[in-house]
């Protein structure tokens, strides 16, 4: 009985793992030009130490509801583009 409910609660992360990324989908696809926060924390490996300083920098455009913040698609290309390197 306890494997089943081991199992069950798999199962049940699994599915809400789902439902995130068909969420995380369906914004994208409704709003493409501008990236979440969180996503972006995810792409960059950053955390919120270095996500305020990153914001505080200006190099970014963020547009703040709440305390919900998105990043426009463009300006985060562009600042990849700033910091390219070339490797030697």
């Amino acid at each position: 009985m306890e494997q089943i409910l081991i199992e069950f609660q798999k199962l049940s992360r699994e599915l809400t793992e789902i439902k995130e990324k068909i969420e995380d989908y369906e914004s994208l696809r409704y709003f493409e030009n501008w990236i979440p926060r969180k996503k972006l924390m995810e792409f960059l490996d950053y955390g919120d130490t270095q996500m305020a300083a990153l914001f505080k920098s200006g190099e970014l455009v963020v547009s703040e509801i709440g305390i919900r913040k998105f990043i426009k698609k463009d300006s985060v290309i562009k600042f990849l583009e700033r910091h390219i390197k070339i490797a030697k």
